[in-house]
């Protein structure tokens, strides 16, 4: 193995005997050569230990430990690697042959870019496709859709491991997405990006290492598109608060701030973003009247349901006063 790898792979493990071959081997099969292995056993109860050690490939080295979960298992990684770019990988999915040579191509090509994932086909475990993971690829769209949502398949990224020296590693804290925050902590100190080109198969089932997490709640969504917003306007307000509740429909959290309000921090933020990106002014628009529509779909929703929590409180009320006057 080449002692200064130009990737480390990282590959956290935990009771993946049914999927682990197709992984480490879709790994090994990369036309690019220049890389380690990092594959990491987080206290599997499985076979999954003697089936990663049948594999003799020297690129390949593993690690185990007790169970501490992904995100502190990926710092592991981190902390192990060895190579100028970090790859990741994860234990049920399958990555294409030419992935790793037209990621590090793009980011050879693209100093400014400190991450780059791909889109990926979303397969079962009968192997039919569920569906497409088409994330977009340019950065200030990235940055935009970053305020809402995570615009990327973890499985499928490459970042520059000297992004990690200045916004740390994964965080550990529970109720958090380990990824999406740290793409996001990464955003404001660099350009992301997406290859407009399917080379991850992405497994879709519910006992996935990274997709069963416990810290994968609405509330971690929330939090992070709240912090998301606060960070890019610099300030904190109720309607920072109140946007991405309406964005992702989720109504109990909404304060009741004016529609025209939200309507104007989404252009405070397109503003901010063109500032970053000015050449890319027109995708930014483009995306902001995307979340704009989405915005005003979900207020009239919440109207809607308001109204209709209005005529039920008058009608409950109405039958209550009849009840009460039948025992006078």
């Amino acid at each position: 193995m080449n002692d200064t790898p130009l990737i480390s792979v990282i590959l956290p493990v935990y009771n993946a005997e049914k999927y682990i071959v197709d992984a480490i081997n879709s790994i090994l099969n990369q036309t690019f050569r220049n890389f380690e292995f990092i594959i990491l056993n987080d206290g599997s109860k499985d076979n999954s230990e003697s089936i990663i050690q049948s594999f003799t490939d020297e690129r390949i080295r593993y690690f185990k430990h007790d169970n501490c979960g992904l995100a502190a298992t990926l710092n592991k990684g981190i902390e192990y690697s060895k190579g100028k770019y970090i790859a990741r990988q994860d234990q049920d999915d399958i990555s294409y042959p030419e992935r790793f040579a037209k990621q590090i191509e793009f980011l050879e090509k693209n100093p400014k870019i400190c991450l780059v994932g791909t889109r990926a086909r979303i397969f079962t475990d009968d192997l039919k496709t569920y569906g497409y993971h088409n994330h977009p690829s340019e950065s200030s769209v990235i940055m935009f859709d970053l305020m809402f949502n995570n615009p990327f398949v973890h499985s499928s990224v490459i970042f520059r491991k000297n992004i990690i020296d200045e916004v740390g590693l994964y965080n550990t804290t529970k109720g958090m997405y380990e990824d999406y925050n740290l793409w996001s902590r990464m955003m404001f100190n660099a350009g992301l990006a997406n290859l407009a080109e399917v080379l991850v198969d992405y497994r879709h089932h519910d006992q996935g290492m990274s997709k069963a997490s416990i810290f994968s709640t609405k509330n971690a969504l929330y939090g992070q598109c709240v912090l998301n917003i606060e960070t890019l306007l610099k300030r904190s307000a109720l309607l920072i608060q109140d946007l991405p509740a309406l964005i992702h429909g989720e109504f109990d959290r909404y304060k009741g701030s004016d529609l025209k309000d939200l309507i104007h921090c989404l252009s405070e933020m397109e503003q901010v973003i063109v500032e970053r990106f000015p050449n890319q002014k027109e995708l930014i628009k483009e995306r902001k009247t995307y979340y704009l529509n989405i915005l005003k779909s979900a207020h009239l929703s919440y109207r809607l349901k308001l109204n209709e929590k209005n005529v039920l409180k008058f009608y409950i009320i109405k039958i209550k006063n009849k009840i009460e006057n039948l025992f006078r």
